[in-house]
């Protein structure tokens, strides 16, 4: 049978999976390559997700001796038909029941070679596609199909492992849910989302508030009421006045929602009170995208770890599970959004000097050294030469700019007032070029929406953030972060002994305590993305432009000319308010 199953699996040569590109450190330019071959050379196509699925089933049943998981001669084996009844209802966990269809076998007669080998392959195939759903596979590629700006990916786990840890369990089922994020929070949207399903399910109904106490395990009449409320039917005709084991999952989980603790499944008076309320309405739409958006997230985000959540502006530190500090951002504008990704955090630096981007000095400062540098001067800008950028500085004033090359210079701004990275910045390499930092302009967080830096993440007290880390990862008192502040030297650099987890996330929605939701703009658009991509909608979806894509160098002399005329001349006041807020965005 098993042999019959895998010769099902269409031939497909084995191809390495993606590899993740290096990282590109933020504190230097990349150097370009200078193997002409590889750089050229196309990078191998990976499998698609089906296609890795079918593989790895061949090598799973080539390592077993084509021995069958999910069928005998007789049919179904009880493991398979507990795997085939978790399947049917993927739908409790916004999955789409009908993507884990298998096929149902006869018990009237002997069954066929056929029928079992296509009855083995489907729940082998099932299970592989619920594993990747439930980490986010329903949308494989977020970066290139939503907005490169969602740095996101499915959090696979490894198909073999999968496979031989769901053939040797008595209960594959468990195996199954455990694929699902186990962080709190996802559980708590899931319970809400359910919330707004019932509503739809059983049109609002009530729980009666006379019904008496019932447990897991008890028979009786309120049973098939308390199902109206969870909206949970009955294994058969028989079982609707038994409080079973699926209903009791239901009940539990809304007790998790209500903080109604211990969350058992026993229905006493402060359960049924909050089961005789009106369901809570809320945007079903809204939590199965966030939903979403934890399955993206590592499965151990570390038990210190930094998360900025965008839409909230809120930056937190969070050492076992409890924030130990939480402070507001200002994150990137609409057009220069802050990107949506983790890393680690290697090196925290005070007193910076900053590094001008690419962007802003080929788009912002090349015009207006074409009218006379009124930007180097009112910014304090210095210039070296990309080849020699520990030498010294470069007079811009002595340059043809109509004929010079941008890019064999950058630009930088030297410790001291003004320096729009205040006094600490907090590194995570990536090809992003993002980082935290301070700034001079601490207005900026009285505003409720602070999406207006060109993508990086300013910090409202950031200087207690690197106290809170300093002291975790090298057992710093505050005093020592003030005294490196007051005499220590500029551009000083601390290595951290730890890599640092940091998670920047885009969840527009969170349930609080007793099940309240807060909400938050989907200020960049991603909930909608995301939402159209989970309904199929893919053709109304807005990408927008690719944030990674390199300047066009061809592009640039003419674009910086045109720019030049536009720009204010050196001695305009207004040179100072347009550059706030070029500026002050990094």
């Amino acid at each position: 049978i098993g042999q019959a199953a895998r010769a099902l699996i269409p031939a497909s040569a084995p191809q390495p999976e993606p590899v993740s590109p290096e990282p590109v450190s933020i504190d230097a330019a990349p150097s370009p390559s200078t193997d002409g071959a590889s750089a050229t050379a196309p990078a191998p196509v990976p499998p698609s997700p089906e296609e890795a699925d079918q593989m790895a089933l061949a090598n799973f049943y080539t390592s077993r001796r084509d021995e069958p998981v999910w069928v005998t001669k007789l049919g179904y084996t009880p493991k398979a038909l507990a795997t085939i009844a978790e399947l049917k209802r993927v739908g409790d966990w916004g999955l789409v029941a009908s993507e884990f269809d298998v096929p149902e076998l006869s018990s009237a007669g002997p069954l066929s070679r056929d029928e079992l080998a296509k009855a083995e392959m489907s729940v082998s195939l099932a299970v592989l596609r619920y594993a990747r759903h439930a980490r986010g596979g329903r949308i494989p590629d977020p970066a290139t199909t939503l907005s490169s700006y969602l740095d996101r990916r499915p959090q696979l786990r490894d198909r073999k492992t999968l496979l031989e840890a769901l053939a040797q369990s008595e209960r594959p089922p468990e195996v199954l849910l455990g694929l699902h994020p186990q962080q709190p929070q996802f559980n708590l949207l899931r319970q809400a989302w359910l919330e707004t399903q019932r509503t739809a399910t059983s049109k609002g109904v009530k729980l009666p508030a006379n019904i008496p106490d019932l447990k897991p395990g008890d028979r009786s009449p309120a049973v098939s009421q308390l199902r109206k409320r969870m909206a949970v039917t009955a294994a058969a005709q028989s079982d609707e006045d038994l409080y079973d084991d699926v209903l009791a999952a239901a009940v539990k989980g809304f007790q998790t929602l209500k903080d109604l603790l211990p969350a058992d499944g026993v229905i006493t008076a402060a359960t049924r009170t909050e089961l005789s309320k009106p369901i809570v309405k809320a945007n079903a739409a809204q939590l199965a995208a966030n939903m979403q958006m934890w399955r993206w997230l590592p499965e151990d985000l570390g038990a210190f770890y930094v998360t900025v959540n965008v839409p909230e502006y809120m930056i937190r530190v969070v050492k076992d599970g409890e924030p130990v500090f939480a402070e507001r951002v200002t994150v990137g504008l609409t057009r220069l959004q802050t990107p949506i990704f983790s890393d680690q955090m290697e090196r925290i630096t005070f007193k910076s000097r900053w590094r001008v981007p690419d962007s802003i000095k080929v788009r912002e400062v090349w015009p207006s050294l074409l009218r006379g540098g009124g930007l180097m001067r009112a910014h304090n800008l210095r210039m070296k030469r990309v080849t020699d950028p520990e030498g010294p500085d470069v007079d811009w004033q002595r340059i043809d700019w109509s004929k010079a090359d941008m890019g064999d210079y950058f630009l930088y701004r030297p410790p001291g007032g003004g320096n729009q990275l205040g006094l600490v910045k907090f590194s995570f390499p990536s090809k992003h070029y993002v980082f935290m930092h301070d700034t001079p302009e601490k207005f900026m967080f009285n505003w409720s929406r602070r999406a207006n830096s060109h993508g990086c993440m300013r910090i409202r007290n950031p200087l207690q953030m690197a106290s809170v880390i300093l002291g975790e990862d090298k057992g710093w008192e505050r005093s020592k972060i003030d005294d490196l502040i007051k005499n220590g030297p500029d551009h000083n650099i601390i290595e951290l002994d730890r890599k640092i987890p940091v998670h920047i996330t885009y969840l527009t929605a969170r349930v609080g305590k007793g099940g309240k939701i807060e909400t938050w703009p989907d200020i960049y658009g991603h909930e909608k993305r995301i939402t159209q991509a989970l309904t199929g909608d893919w053709d109304k979806i807005a990408k927008g432009p690719d944030h990674l894509a390199p300047l066009d160098q061809s592009s640039i002399p003419r674009v910086a000319a045109a720019a030049a005329k536009r720009q204010p001349k050196s001695g305009d006041d207004s040179v100072q308010s347009l550059m706030s807020a070029v500026f002050s965005g990094l």
